[in-house]
């Protein structure tokens, strides 16, 4: 008699598992709906921005000049790195904030300071030498976070640099994200499996603030829900002695 029954539990058992499973097996792929990213989308849709000495806010590290076009006795020898704590320090100037402005607002807080002393001064800032890059990896990776990088840096290197796929990847649809300077971002899906299997190099570069997304696939998310939900579907007394004796039975 309790052989039966919990022949019954484990047929109600596989019954609702083999209920679920198809269900979340069979949208094996989480950003389906997203476009695949071609290459030649990214070359015809150039970044649109300002000049940069509008609209870049300098950060530590990045490395000014200072120039005095009609005062040229005043520019500084060298170029000026940013501080860690976003100041710098001028000649005849003093300490003052650099972080956080456009090159074209340190200029004229640089010549207002010295308009006491000089007349009618213009001061030009140009960014020599930017501070390192910065990409954003999340999703399906070792360590999800930020990859800071110089040159030029493929979907893959940036996963790598943050430990590589997990066993839960979809490998095939990796999500880009990139701020083109439009009102909409470009997102699409890449296929690095391609490129891991075939050995051949890759056709897009990331670019500074890009963001990765790599997604769950579909059995990764089927072994996430079973984990979770094993207590649910679980007959009681599957896995004692006697029980799982006689549901194998």
């Amino acid at each position: 008699m309790e052989t039966s029954r919990t022949k019954s539990s484990l047929g109600s058992w596989w019954a609702r598992v083999l209920v679920v499973l198809p269900l979340l097996i069979g949208c094996s792929n989480p950003v389906e709906h997203i476009p695949e990213l071609k290459p030649e989308q990214l070359a015809g849709r150039p970044i649109q921005q300002q000049p940069y000495e509008q609209t870049y806010k300098m950060v530590p590290y990045d490395l000014i000049t200072i120039r005095f076009p009609f005062h040229p006795e005043q520019d500084p020898k060298a170029a000026i790195s940013i501080r860690p704590d976003g100041q710098i320090s001028v000649d005849g100037v003093g300490t003052l904030r650099a972080a956080g402005l456009t090159p074209d607002e340190l200029g004229k807080e640089i010549a207002a300071k010295t308009s006491t002393r000089l007349r009618d001064p213009e001061v030009a800032v140009t960014v020599t030498q930017f501070a390192p890059r910065r990409i954003f990896v999340g999703g399906q990776v070792r360590t999800p976070g930020i990859v800071n990088f110089q040159g030029e840096i493929t979907p893959i290197q940036a996963i790598f640099e943050r430990g590589g796929f997990t066993t839960e990847a979809q490998m095939d649809s990796v999500v880009l994200i990139r701020n083109a300077g439009g009102p909409d971002p470009i997102i699409g899906r890449i296929n690095v499996n391609d490129g891991l299997e075939s050995g051949s190099a890759e056709k897009i570069n990331l670019v500074t603030n890009d963001v990765l997304y790599v997604p769950m696939s579909g059995i990764g998310r089927a072994d996430l829900w079973v984990k979770q939900h094993l207590n649910d579907i679980m007959p009681t007394g599957l896995f004692s002695a006697g029980g799982f004796a006689a549901g194998v039975r």
